[in-house]
């Protein structure tokens, strides 16, 4: 027997509680993880509350993002590369449920966990991480590019930002004031969210390309400055995708093969992915409330 955060109805944080689960073995292509580190993501607030539906039966386990070391392997379980995952292999990726001590998770969909990395990041990265990384394959920018980036003070934007600047492009970030002086320590050229945004960033120079990794507001000023639609991606802002011709974002690009390259970059100093806070397992519901407040820039992150 292990424990999970699960819940029996959708709701607020407070509909979430530990309890123990059986965690079945591995089967044929999969490996059983002990987690280390997991994730939140708003996508789990939104599933736990309703907000995107589901017909999965109660109760129902949270959580994706995992960090953790390997203790079963299923028959052929193998990277996407071919190597045999063995057990004690460090490893991170996505799994249904990782909010847990166990997570079963497919072997071709996890990565070798950089030495260099912690796992509290790790652990973290691969919802955020893989989005802002699809985000420049949706819309590839280079040294001739100003770039909008809409939330760039939280997780995707973050990244998406970084990445871009590493590509040569300007980047002007919209986020909250107090996060200004932090986006400049990356390079970012921040500007204040809400309306006259448009006017705001044409003070910086007029943007080629928009990535909105918060809702549509960039998208709207994007569209205010003349930026044609296909050079625009929103990874949330689902009624401006048919509304203003935006590229929703692709998902050929969330590969383990990417998340391990991001990673290394992180290890190595070349990207920052910032962790706000840390929470054990039983403090799951603090953990949720954190996530959906206010919080600096940054992951939050359960250590089971």
């Amino acid at each position: 027997m292990s424990r999970a955060a699960m819940y029996n109805e959708t709701g607020g944080p407070d509909v979430l509680f530990v309890t123990e689960v059986q965690e079945a073995s591995p089967g044929a292509g999969k490996v059983l993880v002990a987690v280390e580190a997991a994730g939140l993501n708003p996508y789990d607030a939104k599933a736990r509350s309703g907000f995107i539906p589901s017909s999965a039966p109660f109760p129902r386990r949270i959580g994706g993002d995992f960090a953790g070391s390997v203790i079963a392997v299923g028959e052929g379980a193998a990277y996407t590369d071919g190597t045999p995952v063995s057990v004690g292999d460090a490893v991170m990726g996505r799994a249904s449920g990782a909010v847990a001590e166990q997570v079963i998770a497919n072997a071709a969909e996890i990565a070798l966990r950089p030495e260099a990395l912690a796992v509290e990041v790790a652990g973290g990265l691969h919802v955020a991480g893989l989005t802002a990384v699809s985000c420049l394959a949706t819309v590839p920018v280079g040294a001739d590019d100003v770039v909008l980036v809409g939330g760039a003070s939280g997780a995707v934007g973050l990244v998406a930002a970084q990445l871009a600047i590493a590509r040569g492009a300007r980047v002007i970030g919209s986020a909250s004031v107090t996060n200004h002086e932090f986006l400049r320590s990356l390079g970012v050229e921040p500007v204040a969210y809400g309306e006259g945004l448009a006017d705001r960033v044409r003070e910086h120079g007029v943007p080629t390309a928009v990535m909105d990794c918060h809702g549509r507001e960039a998208l709207d000023a994007g569209i205010d400055l003349g930026v044609p639609a296909d050079r625009m991606v929103a990874i949330a802002a689902y009624a401006a995708l048919d509304e203003l011709g935006v590229h929703n974002v692709e998902r050929e690009a969330r590969t383990p093969e990417n998340l391990r390259a991001l990673a290394d970059d992180i290890a190595a100093g070349r990207i920052v992915f910032p962790i706000v806070a840390t929470y054990p397992l039983d403090d799951v519901v603090a953990a949720f409330e954190a996530l959906e407040s206010t919080h600096a820039p940054g992951k939050i992150v359960i250590m089971p």
